[in-house]
């Protein structure tokens, strides 16, 4: 004959087991995120077909991007070399603080005010520097657009800069 204790560890081995196998295929089931484009422009380069641009276009928003690249690359090392000597960035962007590319590129994109930088009185992070080097940048990539080609392209711009905004801030810890 079974005793009562044991059917009740029997049962909560068993619901503690059922629970552990139902937490695992959950987490193994979320595929990991395709790579986003380096960039606004490298976004709106993605999409050259649907755009019809011409290979002058292509080649001159290639260029623009390298540059873009280079800002960029610059801004990085200097952030590695703060953090390698010690110092903090202490200006970093917080989730829920403005969020400067959420609303597009610049706001302009959906309509919306654009949202007020994290700390308006000190020196911005390199983030922040980036951002603002790629909605520059993005802006010269328009004046290389045609009228016809510039509301897709800010369209497609504009998504590309939402989905890095809430990846990055979504990996931040709530703080």
């Amino acid at each position: 004959m079974i005793c009562r204790s044991c059917v009740v560890v029997c049962a909560a081995l068993f619901s503690t087991a059922c629970a552990s196998s139902a937490q695992r295929p959950a987490a193994a089931a979320t595929p990991p995120e395709p790579p986003l484009p380096r960039s606004s422009i490298a976004a709106v380069l993605q999409h050259k077909g649907e755009l019809q641009l011409s290979e002058e276009q292509v080649r001159r928003l290639q260029d623009l991007d390298g540059q873009l690249e280079r800002q960029n690359a610059a801004l990085r090392q200097e952030a590695d070399k703060k953090k390698a000597g010690g110092q903090s960035q202490t200006n970093a962007f917080q989730p829920g603080m403005g969020g400067r590319s959420r609303g597009g590129m610049g706001g302009h994109a959906t309509g919306g005010k654009r949202g007020a930088p994290s700390n308006t009185n000190g020196p911005k992070s390199a983030e922040e520097r980036m951002d603002d080097n790629d909605t520059s940048a993005y802006l010269e990539a328009e004046k290389i657009l045609s009228e016809s080609q510039r509301p897709r392209a800010l369209e497609i711009a504009s998504r590309f800069r939402e989905v890095s905004w809430d990846r990055r801030h979504r990996k931040q810890p709530d703080g």
